[in-house]
């Protein structure tokens, strides 16, 4: 296929996967000349023994040669079709070549039949081939290709009204016919006179309209869903995937402008990563801390977080965007709950020498909270002094040997006073009023390091 052109921001991804349906389309129109032709066969054995007893012979023998010669000739440019498009030969302008095709042998077929049965101009609608420029045209709107269209539609009539002048065209009813014509030919005679001709190319050139907007339509959504599948997957390398839905939103300007409101913020960091990285090899390294990552992520989704930033083998979950709500507490509560059971369920998987370790500081309270940058580098941003207090309170999870911590404000918002203990209510660095801070009363500890 060919390259996409280069093009500057979004237009190459969607340039190339325009030109990917494209081939696609083509292939599906392969097998559906392969349909036609198996349809012109099977209209031509209802021609033959069903409608045969009401037509002259030479009718019947003029339809039956448009059938076959048409059948082979679809079938013959399906199989090429397709075996150009699994062998990656297409190119685009093997469209208008396919095209052009399709309308020859609709053509040829119509031009056979009448010069074999010996009949007028005015009964190239009776063939069955004539049936297949419907079907061409409407097939032909898979391709996202107007301009191929518009001159498929405008050979197509051209092709049909040139067939019937130069079998020749008798415009009066009464004159349609061969000579010595049956009354049963007259009176079908009399449905293919100017008139009724006038009216079939003016539908047959409404279906090519009608065609060629619906292909228009269809490409200007394809365009557009690419270009917004892109932009999301390239916001989505920089915000996290629970933001990015947010941003696009028409009254998600407070979030891109940035706004003051009340969060419940959980810091988690993984204990003894300097010793694990230098026992590790670096592939090693990496495919653990990527393990460690999607576990916090993992109890993130659970309960409804938002993973703000990882750093290093650290991260910040955020409860409350875009908008707080009355549980926020209760559900970073059992989110750390979560994550300490998966870490167990880690390390007894693993085995770990020593056992993987993490310090979890959960706090609450007004944070500014919005969506900087540009295009080209958005981020997510949660900042405020309840930030580096709840760094500050993972940080005292070492000094009090205890794998999570909390300030009183999130127990009493959880509701879960009772099943929690005060183990300082010290001033934590950088504040100078002092905080009550909790652990789980379920005995958890583990070794200070």
């Amino acid at each position: 296929m060919d390259a996409a052109s280069p093009a500057a921001g979004i237009a190459d991804p969607v340039e190339h996967l325009v030109r990917e349906e494209e081939a696609d389309a083509e292939r599906i129109v392969g097998w559906v000349r392969i349909l036609i032709a198996l349809g012109l066969v099977a209209g031509g054995l209802v021609v033959t023994e069903v409608v045969g007893p009401v037509i002259t012979e030479h009718a019947r023998r003029g339809g039956l040669v448009a059938v076959v010669g048409g059948a082979a000739a679809f079938a013959t440019l399906g199989v090429a079709t397709l075996v150009i498009v699994a062998r990656g030969w297409f190119r685009r302008w093997m469209a208008w070549v396919f095209a052009t095709g399709d309308v020859a042998i609709v053509v040829l077929a119509l031009q056979q039949g009448l010069a074999v049965a010996g009949l007028a101009g005015n009964w190239v609608a009776a063939l069955p081939a004539a049936w297949a420029a419907p079907i061409v045209l409407s097939v032909g709107a898979l391709r996202y290709r107007p301009a191929v269209q518009v001159w498929v539609s405008v050979a197509m009539l051209a092709g049909v009204t040139g067939v019937a002048l130069s079998a020749g065209f008798a415009a009066s009813p009464d004159a349609v016919g061969r000579t010595g014509a049956s009354a049963t030919e007259l009176m079908f005679g009399r449905l293919h006179a100017l008139q009724p001709y006038l009216m079939r190319a003016v539908m047959l050139a409404l279906v090519g309209i009608a065609t060629v907007v619906a292909m228009v339509r269809a490409r200007r959504l394809l365009v557009r869903a690419v270009r917004e599948t892109t932009r999301r997957a390239s916001l989505a390398r920089f915000l996290p995937p629970e933001i990015v839905p947010l941003v696009d939103r028409h009254d998600a300007g407070s979030l891109r402008r940035g706004r003051r409101q009340h969060a419940t913020l959980l810091f988690v960091d993984l204990r003894d990563s300097t010793t694990i990285a230098e026992r590790m090899e670096p592939e090693r390294l990496s495919v653990f801390i990527a393990a460690f990552r999607r576990r916090v992520a993992r109890a993130a989704r659970a309960h409804g977080g938002v993973v703000d930033k990882f750093v290093g083998d650290g991260a910040l979950l955020v409860f409350g965007v875009p908008q707080p709500r009355p549980d926020d507490a209760a559900r970073a509560l059992a989110c750390a709950r979560t994550l300490q059971a998966l870490i167990e369920r880690w390390n007894a998987k693993r085995r770990f020498d020593p056992a993987v370790r993490a310090g979890i500081g959960v706090h609450a309270g007004e944070v500014f909270c919005g969506v900087i940058g540009d295009e080209q580098r958005l981020e997510f941003t949660v900042l405020g002094d309840a930030v580096n207090v709840a760094a500050r309170i993972q940080q005292a999870t070492r000094a009090h040997g205890v794998p999570l911590l909390a300030s009183g404000a999130v127990v009493a918002a959880a509701g879960e006073t009772k099943r929690w203990r005060e183990v300082s209510r010290e001033s934590l660095r950088g504040r100078r009023e002092p905080m009550p801070i909790l652990a789980p009363d379920d005995g958890s500890a583990m070794p200070a390091a």
